[in-house]
């Protein structure tokens, strides 16, 4: 697919601050829905990457604006959808399951089990752990729903990236709580190939898989943060 020319010459924040024009036109997402962003600080991000843009746009170096429309056109309009799924993943939590080698389940053991004991302790979520990879059906999962419904789409939609990316909603609450940061996510999500690079080794796909993983993870962190920047940035010149 041939990359879309440049159309623009101007990025500017709109009066509001929290919307983006190109040439003085409102900035739309591909669904056509406004980009009224929840932060001045996040709206100068996106613009930011508008005006990095050379003779081509290329979606790749907008990640900020992709989740921005992610959240917009996806979250959004479809945030009981989300909130199911994000509920079908606690009940399928990847911190329940453990391998039976010992050297590797002692590992989970000791970086995954404080994520759930945190989770029973203070909302009395209690997850049960099995061997093996077989499912496990978990009555407490229902109970995630509260959680996951005191965010708000924004969140809701890092919530699901950093859940879907690590097969963990319970990882997912810690990420967008920032009690885990993207290295500390990744380490915890990949650890079973974490270990097993150790054992035998690595690849050159594995090496790139992680690293477009560990990409995606820092982007969704940057994200978080600018939605908790409260800060009022200089208006974008041209």
């Amino acid at each position: 697919m041939a990359a879309k020319k440049r159309f623009y010459k101007s990025v500017l924040l709109a009066d509001d601050g929290l919307s983006i024009k190109l040439d003085g036109r409102n900035l739309r997402s591909p669904a056509g829905s406004l980009m009224r962003l929840p932060t001045m600080a996040l709206a100068s991000a996106i613009a930011d990457e508008w005006r990095a843009q050379g003779d081509d746009i290329d979606p790749a170096t907008m990640p900020l604006f992709s989740l921005a429309v992610t959240v917009i056109d996806r979250v959004t309009p479809q945030r009981d959808m989300v909130m199911a799924e994000l509920v079908a993943y606690g009940g399928n939590d990847l911190l329940c399951y453990r391998d039976a080698q010992t050297d590797l389940a002692s590992r989970q053991h000791d970086q995954w089990q404080p994520w759930l004991d945190r989770l029973a302790a203070e909302h009395d979520i209690h997850l049960q752990i099995v061997t093996g990879i077989m499912p496990i059906g978990q009555s407490d999962a229902e109970k995630f729903g509260v959680l996951i419904a005191a965010h708000d789409d924004w969140q809701l939609g890092i919530l699901h990236r950093a859940t879907s990316l690590s097969g963990s909603l319970v990882l997912g609450l810690g990420f967008v709580s920032m009690m885990i940061d993207s290295d500390a996510m990744f380490d915890l999500a990949f650890l079973d190939e974490l270990w097993q690079n150790e054992t035998w080794g690595t690849d050159f796909e594995t090496a790139d898989r992680h690293g477009f993983l560990r990409a995606e993870l820092q982007d969704a962190a940057r994200f978080l943060a600018l939605l908790a920047d409260q800060s009022l940035p200089e208006k974008a010149k041209i």
